[in-house]
């Protein structure tokens, strides 16, 4: 009875010393992925028209490269953007298709390699007038942005000690846009793309413009849940990643979206 209380003893011990590092470790099988992405942030991941499902540079792209692993995805549509970060930090999604990379992000989540490099733009009006010439020239102006938006360390933490921004919670990022249109804030940040369609959907050439210099540029990364199986696919995901970058996929599904917004608008 002293030997086996003894050996229970070390299985015991055993069990503890490498228990928390295992549990460190998303366990199970990733048979299917839960991918969620932005409705409105073009070209990166948008809801189609009916809200049953994403496109994009980003959604289709996961389903290329998770297909190519034997992987199936469920997408979760419409989800708002900080309950989509809420749920996959949760585990309850396992990856979210397109967010700018942030040293926060870094450590709540697991991004894969960088798949696509954006500007930061910062949208004025055209008779605005004195027109700003750097960030600090945003001082003391009211400024608008994404609800739940960040473009990265350098101008969050700009942002937070000297802006004054708002970000209210729309269903469309277009009624921000309308809003600095109709002389409600003096300044709109927002990725240089979904700017520029934007522009050209409400036809403000004439009125809406984006500062000639760029308040920052920032990666654009997927999102692994860190409590999700399918974090343990990450390397093969980030060699199948390289090489769709590598034989110009990703530059090319970029084009495309750029081509067909200039045709549609």
């Amino acid at each position: 009875m002293l030997v086996s209380g003894k050996i229970a003893a070390m299985v015991f011990a055993i069990f503890w010393a490498i228990g928390p590092a295992s549990a460190s470790e998303p366990s199970g099988t990733c048979e299917t992925v839960r991918l969620t992405g932005s409705p409105t942030w073009f070209p990166v991941s948008m809801a189609t028209e009916d809200r049953q499902s994403l496109e994009g540079v980003m959604p289709v792209l996961a389903h290329q490269i998770f297909g190519e692993l034997g992987v199936a995805v469920m997408e979760l549509t419409d989800l708002p953007w900080r309950r989509s970060l809420t749920l996959l930090e949760a585990g309850e999604v396992d990856v979210l298709a397109g967010a700018f990379s942030t040293r926060q992000r870094e450590k709540e989540y697991v991004l894969s390699h960088p798949v696509i490099r954006e500007e930061i733009g910062i949208f004025i009006r055209r008779d605005t007038p004195a027109q700003p010439q750097s960030l600090n020239d945003l001082i003391g102006l009211r400024g608008l942005a994404p609800f739940g938006s960040s473009f990265g360390e350098e101008f969050d933490v700009f942002a937070g000690d000297n802006l004054a921004i708002h970000r209210e919670s729309f269903d469309d990022n277009l009624e921000n846009m309308q809003l600095l249109l109709e002389g409600k804030a003096d300044y709109f940040v927002i990725a240089r793309r979904e700017g520029d369609r934007m522009i050209a959907q409400l036809e403000a050439e004439d009125a809406v413009m984006v500062a000639p210099w760029s308040a920052i540029e920032n990666t654009i990364h997927f999102m692994f849940s860190k409590k999700s199986a399918c974090v343990n696919l990450l390397e093969d995901f980030n060699a199948a990643l390289e090489a769709h970058i590598a034989d110009g996929t990703v530059a090319s599904m970029i084009l495309d979206h750029d081509s067909h917004a200039q045709l549609t608008d």
